[in-house]
């Protein structure tokens, strides 16, 4: 008995004595300011009803991810699919759905590669 209230001592001292050390910034980081995306990848999957749509910051190297599911992801795909990229690029068409989304916000410019 004398045994285990000593190894619950021991446990309760030593769970308490393990917090985690920090410190505190005086001058906190600050992210890089990201001033514009360009597309680094789009996935098409049709079996699956998934669009995934992969932006890329140059500058900082951040990579945020956008998806679309299910019917609205097909709907997307077959209109995508019919649609004439001449007038407007696909570049400038995906930018524009993730604006009118809500999904990022931004004025698309620049040419077509």
């Amino acid at each position: 008995m004398r045994k285990l209230i000593l190894v619950l001592i021991i446990l309760l001292f030593s769970s308490t004595s393990m917090a985690t050390e920090q410190i505190d910034l005086t001058i906190p980081i600050t992210k890089l300011p990201i001033n514009s995306y360009k597309i680094d990848s789009i996935v098409l999957n049709w079996t699956g009803a998934t669009i995934t749509i992969t932006l890329f910051d140059p500058v900082t190297g951040e990579k945020p991810i956008f998806s679309y599911y299910g019917t609205v992801a097909t709907t997307l795909m077959t209109v995508l699919n019919k649609t004439n990229l001449s007038a407007k690029s696909l570049q400038r068409r995906i930018f524009e759905r993730l604006i009118a989304d809500g999904k990022i916000s931004g004025i698309v410019s620049g040419i077509p590669d």
